[in-house]
């Protein structure tokens, strides 16, 4: 093999770091421009008046002013006298401002114009210099209390100069703030890349790292956001289970945390602790590098589809944190030598496979895969050397353990812990509520009624005003209508055979919402909320979560954050790991459970949230990532061998 010459071995190191570098660099000038777009700036107007009154701020567009690109204050008077402006992120040197109401007179202290590299403070000297009066304005003068404003009419306003300077400092900040974060990260990456942690400290990074960042994302969303189905958990937990709308064993975990702390926090902190956790070990054990699922842990958080379903103390979190932690029990209980130790991962593995099953209705069929793949390490212990025995006991195990978790989870279902009374069963009327809108969609796209027998005098037209794909609650007005009863089953079947294409109709319009493959927001990304409740739980004031808020909702938007990009680039991933044979069961088990865990909701599902294929998008980005370390270090030894 003929070697280059050094001299030509360091170009190509450093063209390859140069490229590297740039493209760090593109990376962290689009994090800080999400990062910018989501802190508005402010304008902080500081008056003074006796009678109550608001004021207004007019943005330009074009030259022209429009109440669609204003903003109105809250009144204000001499005890509240600082009026809060939201600005738009557009660059503009001039507003117009409409400071009262009336014939009167108001004083102007000073302005304030916070962004988020600096605040630029207007006193009454700089007003009056760079203040135009345009309407009904008698006087501007500087007074002892500040510029005194008299208004000789009901509609006066005055134009305001902005130093066009501010906003290119602001420019240069952001630019000197990117240069420095992609310098720090590529320098800084290249130290951890090259660092070996000691045997004795690797213990500790495994439960330290994990640890932090759950913490970290537990403090920054405290107490946890709460949805309507979170409180209805919560009550089940602390005044007991009525129904099983939702599944009850969310609301007796949730009774177990209580224990500890009662704390909204302290499940908040469990759910997202037990999936950090599982996720970080499942990568370790794939990578081998405490420092890869490190990286891993900070590229999968700042996905916006990811962080703002963590957010929320949601059951989605905790089924995927119960499948993930099974998971990577069974993982780790492959290698194990000691009979007792394996026998009691096994049964640890199965119980969080069983709590994850029994956390969603339709989560067993995520875990089929899961099931087959613990029985195949299973029966790998047992039965060595015969493939064919291998074969037959994997499917007869895993069909046995399936139908174990399937008929507990039922029998917990319709069952109240502990007195094991009888619950209301709901699973019909979900059914049937799933299969109206199955009808809906296909009426649209045949353009015909196919509710006839249910409710003959609906029309097309008003079937597409009331039925909504992306969620039921968004539909009430079909399930009035038509009604929700067994009736539906007859059409349901009916129309399938009839109209096998437009029977899929709802199927595709729901995917496209939860996929993020439909124009604008993603649907239901994340609830940055704590619904109304009797428990007194509010959100204190966060700015830093307010950020993160703001993240999450304008990146959503981006293309390489929506979840179908991510799931292509997971396809080209398993591709990838085929052709190179490095596809094992286990990171197959997981890309199945997430595939099949999708297809449920597609088939069975009755809302679009953005938030509902976590599961299958975490498991996703963890073969994506695997894949992609893999190509990394192919690519390493093959530049070693060149």
């Amino acid at each position: 093999m003929i070697k280059k010459p050094r001299l030509f071995r360091n170009i190509h190191l450093s063209l390859g770091g140069l490229v590297i570098y740039l493209t760090i660099l593109v990376v962290v000038s689009v994090f800080l421009f999400g990062i910018r777009s989501s802190v508005s700036d402010k304008m902080f107007i500081y008056v003074q008046k006796e009678k109550p009154d608001f004021l207004q701020v007019f943005f330009p567009i074009d030259g022209l002013y429009s109440e669609e690109n204003s903003q109105r204050s809250e009144l204000f008077d001499n005890t509240k006298n600082v009026v809060e402006i939201a600005l738009p992120l557009r660059s503009f040197d001039h507003i117009r401002i409409d400071p009262i109401n009336e014939a009167s007179e108001v004083v102007i202290t000073k302005i304030e114009v916070k962004t988020m590299f600096g605040t630029e403070t207007l006193m009454p000297s700089d007003i009056i210099a760079h203040a135009k009066p345009l309407q009904m304005i008698d006087r501007l003068e500087i007074v002892p209390s500040g510029l005194l404003i008299r208004s000789t009419g009901n509609d006066p306003f005055f134009e305001l100069q902005l130093e066009k300077s501010f906003n290119f400092s602001q420019l240069i900040v952001f630019g000197v703030v990117g240069l420095l974060l992609s310098l720090l990260i590529f320098f800084g990456g290249k130290k951890i890349l090259c660092l070996k942690i000691p045997k004795k400290g690797r213990t500790f990074c495994l439960l330290a790292i994990p640890l932090f960042i759950s913490v970290g994302i537990a403090a920054l969303f405290y107490p946890g956001f709460m949805s309507y189905d979170t409180l209805h958990a919560l009550r089940g937990a602390r005044n007991g289970v009525v129904d099983s709308v939702w599944p009850p064993m969310v609301s007796y975990v949730w009774r177990v945390v209580d224990m500890v702390s009662t704390n909204p926090s302290a499940m908040h902190f469990s759910q997202v602790s037990l999936l950090i956790g599982s996720i970080f070990g499942i990568v370790v054990f794939f990578t081998k590098r405490i420092k890869y699922a490190s990286v891993f842990l900070v590229l999968y958080l700042a996905i916006p589809v990811i962080l703002g379903t963590v957010s929320v103390i949601w059951k989605d979190v905790l089924m995927a944190s119960f499948f993930l932690a099974g998971f990577a029990v069974v993982l780790y209980m492959k290698p194990t030598m000691n009979k007792w130790k394996f026998v009691l991962l096994a049964v640890l593995a199965g119980i969080l496979i069983f709590l994850g099953v029994c956390s969603r209705h339709n989560a067993i069929f995520g875990a089929v895969p899961l099931v087959f793949y613990m029985a195949l390490v299973l029966c790998s212990r047992i039965s060595r050397g015969s493939t064919k025995k291998l074969l037959f006991g994997t499917i007869l195990v895993g069909i046995v353990l399936t139908s174990l978790l399937f008929a507990s989870k039922t029998v917990l279902d319709n069952h109240i812990l502990p007195s094991f009374k009888k619950l209301e069963n709901n699973t019909d009327g979900f059914l049937w509520a799933v299969r109206n809108f199955d009808v809906a969609g296909a009426s649209l796209c045949v353009g015909k009624n196919l509710f006839a027998d249910m409710a003959p005098d609906l029309t097309v037209a008003e079937i597409g005003r009331i039925y909504n794909p992306k969620h039921v609650n968004l539909s009430a007005g079909l399930s009035a209508k038509v009604g929700v009863d067994s009736r539906i089953d007859k059409i349901w079947l009916d129309v399938a055979l009839r109209h096998p294409i437009c029977f899929w109709n709802n199927k595709f319009q729901m995917t496209k919402y939860m996929l993020g493959a439909n124009r604008g927001e993603q649907f239901i990304i994340t609830a940055p909320a704590i619904s109304e409740n009797e428990y007194g739980y509010k959100l204190p004031k966060s700015p830093l979560r307010d950020v993160a808020v703001g993240y999450i909702i304008k990146a959503s938007n981006w293309l390489f954050f929506r979840p179908w990009f991510l799931y292509f680039l997971s396809i080209i991933a398993f591709v990838y790991m085929l052709r190179v044979r490095a596809l094992k069961a286990d990171l197959s088990a997981l890309f199945l459970s997430g595939l099949f865990y999708l297809a449920s909701l597609i088939l069975f599902g009755n809302a679009a949230d953005a938030r509902l294929p976590f599961y299958t998008t975490t498991a996703l980005l963890i073969l994506t990532f695997v894949a992609a370390i893999k190509l990394w270090k192919r690519c390493g030894e093959k530049r070693i061998k060149d």
